[in-house]
């Protein structure tokens, strides 16, 4: 049988989906890669919170998938939106990589250790947020691209550090020094770190072989706080869910006029969306 995978084309998609395509392979599957642009890969020029949660990554490759374009789509969970494309469900995710957040400087210095009002490059308004706490002074400027055109900049003296996801640069085997920051200190964005594996309705079987139940577990969790707080990328936020033995660790903070953050160990999903009720209650 064969199976049409569908991904972007960034050399950071193409590791990605690879993962998925030699599973696969290794079930005796004949499998094809498929690369299918999205908004987010050709609106480059503006922040990422502008997109509303429209899925700007995600949603072309899902209506391939709905079409029958393609059978599998691979894509980041962070930017898989609530709303799904009608006929598509998350069947699987893989193994969760580092959920961290990363800061790679242009001369390998620390966040601590850089100049005052040093250019710091990222369009994400809760790393702006999150890191602003630790140095006040820096000043951040928009920064999108791929991994590697954000590590090129970078390189070319646009910026004296950026913020990037240590699972990408790990993912892409980048031999670079950097400086990674536990989710206890900079709580991540939902699903960080946590590769998802889209088919049709009905279709779950071909891809569930490869679903990691702890993963599972976690993502579910962060993305029901997510959705119970109804923020998108326009609300500084993160929430971070770990499983621990028969108990679910969970970290949430949101930033912004007013600071909350919650920490929690809880024992269900249901439990998670009540954390996510009375922080909503409290705001």
């Amino acid at each position: 049988m064969k199976i049409r995978v569908g991904t972007r084309g960034s050399k950071l998609a193409l590791a990605q989906a690879n993962r998925v395509v030699e599973r696969l392979a290794s079930e005796g599957y004949e499998v094809e890669l498929k690369i299918i642009k999205t908004t987010g890969d050709v609106m480059k020029d503006r922040p990422l919170h502008e997109f509303k949660g429209i899925g700007a990554f995600v949603r072309a490759i899902d209506t391939a998938l709905a079409r029958g374009d393609i059978d599998v789509a691979v894509h980041s969970y962070k930017d898989v939106p609530s709303l799904r494309v009608e006929g598509t469900n998350i069947a699987a995710v893989l193994k969760r990589d580092s959920p961290c957040d990363a800061l790679v400087s242009r001369d390998g210095k620390k966040l601590e250790e850089l100049e005052q009002k040093a250019i710091i490059g990222t369009s994400s308004l809760r790393r702006r947020a999150q890191f602003s706490r630790l140095r006040p002074d820096i000043i951040f400027e928009n920064l999108r691209g791929n991994l590697d055109t954000r590590i090129r900049k970078l390189k070319e003296g646009l910026y004296d550090a950026i913020i990037v996801a240590e699972a990408g640069i790990q993912r892409l085997g980048l031999k670079i020094d950097y400086q990674s920051f536990p989710p206890d200190l900079i709580v991540p964005p939902p699903n960080q770190g946590i590769i998802a594996i889209a088919t049709r309705l009905g279709e779950e079987h071909l891809v569930s072989f490869m679903n990691d139940e702890k993963t599972w577990i976690e993502a579910q969790v962060e993305r029901s706080i997510t959705r119970e707080l109804g923020f998108g990328c326009a609300v500084p936020f993160g929430v971070y869910a770990e499983v621990r033995g028969d108990k679910i660790r969970v970290i949430c903070e949101i930033l912004g006029e007013k600071y909350t953050r919650v920490e929690e160990k809880i024992s269900s999903i249901e439990e998670a969306v009540e954390i996510a009720r009375r922080i909503k209650d409290a705001r």
